[in-house]
């Protein structure tokens, strides 16, 4: 066994020691003032982490099936008695712009009224059909898929394919299409039916008839143009340049001659085209005064928020009014028809009403506007 010892002395110098360094601790933790301070800089660090935790897939353009239709039948409704002297049949269509992306679907669309027309036994030699404004015009929409059909409106539609890009750049782009594809549709109608068909308008940059064909200047002006054929499916004269324009079409369009041949003549009867608000211009029926016409036709469209000077279009009995009823007795004609387009674009509602006037008095009108409809008027 080990005897641990410890000299005095060491055991005095540590008590001494610690009892300083005790001291010297406290006094230190008591007063701080009289030690100097020393600010040290802070590093000017600073983090600014943002993460884009978007999972969504981009959009994808897509093609579009093909659009189921909103109807189950073609009404037909008839002013007049069939004394053989020939009938005009305005044909209000029921259109939105999926129904124009195939050249098929579209044709589907329009000759389904056909067929219907051609059951009921209204189809004969002198028979002219009256299609509404517009009935070419949505070609624009061919090929078209998901992202420019299901904006929430045209313009969102046009950026779609540039910031910059407008809708007569899609006319221009799509011209030649249009003009083949609404060339051969109603060709082949007049034929199989056998029957003159004024097929609408449509807006084509600056067409003519030449030799029998539909010619078209890809650089010239935009123009809202009426063309017929006869029932042999031939082009026939006159193509009517629409003349009177909204503000909104002159945007877009070049207005024609308020002096250009408007009568079509064929076999048997001889009518007056006038499109849309034309009816409205005395000046054109001024220049009808004498002409030996049986009727005055008119393929129209009322779209929303339409105006003319002061005149609210989206009124139908606008045109009943102060249209085609109140001067065709400045004229030799006794019947007119007016035909307006029905459908969907974009949301908004094309709601004109198709409408008739036999002898001045006998006036009959399309019931709804959103199916299709033939007013059958017998001369």
């Amino acid at each position: 066994m080990h005897n641990l010892y410890v000299p005095p002395y060491k055991i005095l110098l540590f008590i001494i020691l610690f009892g300083f360094g005790f001291f010297s601790a406290s006094f230190l933790k008591d007063d701080q003032t009289t030690l100097p301070k020393f600010d040290i800089p802070k590093p000017e660090i600073s983090f600014n982490f943002k993460f884009d935790f978007n999972l969504s897939k981009p959009e994808v353009d897509e093609d579009i099936s093909k659009p189921t239709k909103s109807w189950n039948d073609v009404t037909i409704q008839t002013n007049g008695t069939d004394r053989k002297y020939g009938n005009l049949v305005g044909i209000q269509l029921v259109l939105q712009p999926k129904d124009f992306v195939k050249e098929e679907w579209w044709r589907e669309r329009i000759e389904e009224t056909f067929k219907k027309g051609k059951a009921a036994g209204i189809f004969d030699r002198k028979t002219i059909v009256i299609l509404p404004e517009h009935t070419g015009t949505g070609l624009l929409f061919l090929d078209e898929k998901s992202k420019f059909l299901n904006a929430d409106s045209l313009e969102l539609a046009l950026k779609s394919k540039g910031e910059t890009f407008t809708v007569s750049d899609l006319f221009y782009l799509k011209a030649e299409k249009m003009a083949e594809i609404y060339v051969r549709t109603f060709s082949e109608l007049a034929k199989e039916y056998n029957v003159p068909i004024l097929a609408g308008t449509i807006i084509l940059p600056n067409p003519k008839i030449v030799k029998g064909s539909l010619v078209i200047d890809p650089k010239g002006p935009l123009f809202n143009v009426a063309v017929p054929f006869s029932a042999d499916g031939k082009l026939m004269d006159p193509l009517v340049k629409k003349s009177i324009l909204t503000e909104d079409e002159l945007k877009v369009l070049s207005a024609g001659e308020v002096t250009q041949d408007r009568v079509w003549v064929v076999p048997g009867w001889k009518v007056a085209i006038l499109i849309g608000q034309e009816v409205f211009d005395i000046n054109i029926y001024n220049r009808l005064v004498g002409k030996p016409i049986d009727g005055l036709i008119s393929p129209s469209a009322s779209y929303p928020n339409m105006k003319w000077q002061t005149v609210d279009l989206e009124d139908p009995n606008v045109w009943k009014q102060e249209g085609m009823a109140k001067y065709i007795k400045s004229t030799k004609a006794q019947d007119l028809v007016q035909v307006f387009l029905a459908g969907h674009l974009y949301g908004k509602n094309w709601n004109g009403k198709t409408f008739n006037l036999r002898d001045f008095s006998n006036e009959d009108q399309v019931g709804s506007v959103e199916s299709p409809t033939i007013l059958n008027l017998y001369f």
